[in-house]
């Protein structure tokens, strides 16, 4: 069964409108959009897709930059966020985002001046120090936590931590949450992450173990994606097959058994990665997804996804220089860059399994039936139909 959270193509077609729009004149408000206010980070993941901002390893790089939003630039960015259509904003990073300090202030605008539907990825550990629990509770749809282990002394090892950040701090700030959505009557969703990889997947029952009594809304799972900066050779870019069918499968089976209605599997990419190795689904010509989620980085620059965050061929502009609705509206600098992503560099330079991947699949489906009345016609009926079992949908 398909989750009804974790279903990037059911809800592009909840946002048909804004779709078709886009087909028309080129041109559409992004559905979500992804900020980033830190690039810098308090925890040294070694799968994380933004190490190459952060991480002490690529120090002395061109692509190292440990920089956070300023105050000014990033509390006009979201005033101006806030007069557009889109329809939710996700902190991520990037870095660690509770580490600016000026989130907090961020946050509070868009609370009390748009209607944009607010999430947040985090690792947690942050939370307390910058008194951003109430906060979060009262004014986010949902906060995803990055655990990523099934005991403190592998969550500390692998995430270089010290007494201020580490596996205990985090999982009181979970309890925390969960103690103020309770006393609230907070509507926000608590989910924990777990990125599924060869240094942990031995602890996938653990994790599960921990969070069975722990009124979370759910568990999310996905696998480990080697992204292109880690990647030396191409054609071993990701973990193969075999890995996930017998190692990592057998263990969520046994997750999923654990944490009955809390689990979450993005079992597409399980799926891609188990059953098109080498062109892991990727069927589709054009990055149209990338027009409605685009990344906002910490260096202030408007990428074109999460995924080239850092890399400056590929944003459309600065906030230091020009406002987002004037970047956005730029249309041809956009088309330049992606017909360069598409037809120029053929994706040779996309990492696989990207963040509008999904998204790209149904997009490009939808492009090569815009003459279809049937296909139309269906599809709007699909629409209405996901519109009442879809979880946030406001969120690709």
């Amino acid at each position: 069964m398909e989750s009804k959270i974790f279903n990037p193509q059911a809800k592009v077609i909840i946002h048909l409108k804004d779709v078709y729009n886009y087909f028309k004149s080129g041109n559409s408000d992004p559905v979500t959009i992804e900020v980033d206010p830190s690039n810098a980070c308090n925890h040294s993941c070694p799968f994380c897709i933004s190490g190459h901002l952060h991480l002490k390893k690529f120090k002395g790089t061109k692509l190292f930059n440990r920089t956070m939003f300023k105050k000014e630039v990033l509390l006009k960015l979201v005033q101006d966020l806030s007069t557009t259509n889109i329809k939710s904003l996700n902190w991520t990073g990037g870095g660690e985002p509770t580490m600016n300090p000026h989130l907090k202030d961020a946050i509070l605008y868009l609370k009390n001046n748009s209607k944009i539907k607010l999430g947040m990825f985090t690792n947690g550990s942050m939370l307390e120090r910058f008194d951003l629990i109430d906060l979060v509770c009262e004014s986010h749809t949902w906060i995803r936590i990055s655990l990523d282990a099934g005991t403190a002394e592998s969550y500390d090892k692998l995430r270089v931590t010290n007494q201020t950040n580490n596996f205990k701090v985090v999982l009181n700030n979970i309890k925390k949450l969960v103690e103020v959505k309770k006393k609230t009557r907070s509507k926000i969703s608590i989910g924990i992450g777990y990125v599924v990889t060869k240094d942990n997947y031995k602890e996938i029952k653990d994790f599960a173990n921990i969070f069975k009594d722990i009124d979370v809304d759910y568990c999310q799972f996905k696998p480990e994606i080697i992204q292109i900066e880690r990647a030396t050779d191409r054609k071993n870019e990701q973990i193969s097959e075999d890995f996930w069918l017998n190692e990592a499968v057998t263990r969520l089976d046994e997750a999923k058994i654990i944490l009955g209605e809390k689990f979450q599997c993005n079992s597409y990419k399980l799926e891609d990665l188990i059953s098109s190795p080498g062109s892991y689904g990727r069927n589709y010509k054009e990055c149209i997804g990338s027009q409605f989620q685009p990344c906002v980085g910490a260096d202030g620059n408007v990428y074109v996804c999460t995924n080239h965050r850092g890399h400056k061929e590929y944003a459309y502009g600065s906030l230091y220089e020009n406002s987002f609705i004037d970047i956005w509206n730029d249309i041809k600098k956009r088309s330049e860059i992606m017909n360069k992503i598409n037809y120029e560099e053929k994706f040779c330079k996309c990492s696989h399994l990207c963040k509008p991947h999904e998204s790209n699949k149904i997009l490009w489906e939808i492009k090569q039936n815009l003459d279809d009345k049937n296909f139309k016609k269906n599809l709007e009926k699909k629409s209405q139909y996901l519109k009442k079992i879809i979880k946030h949908p406001e969120f690709i």
